[in-house]
């Protein structure tokens, strides 16, 4: 069931990345076989948890600036 669930989500996903990066069949069938093994489904995958990825570090950056900064403060104040 969760792969079934995730091939929903990647597949479509990839191919519309692929195709709005490069417009040209033969570009993205060149690039879908070099870096993403044929699969749309990888190119889906990757930019998904690459997304996820960055933004998790951003929020993790932020938490920690306003944990160290209200540390900052309560020792001046």
């Amino acid at each position: 069931m969760n792969f079934i669930a995730s091939s929903a989500l990647y597949y479509p996903i990839g191919w519309l990345y692929l195709w709005v990066r490069y417009r040209k069949k033969e570009k993205v069938k060149k690039v879908l076989k070099e870096e993403y093994d044929g699969r749309y489904y990888n190119a889906g995958a990757q930019l998904i948890i690459g997304s996820f990825g960055i933004i998790l570090i951003g929020l993790l950056s932020v938490f920690l600036i306003l944990v160290i900064g209200r540390i900052i403060f309560d020792i001046f104040t």
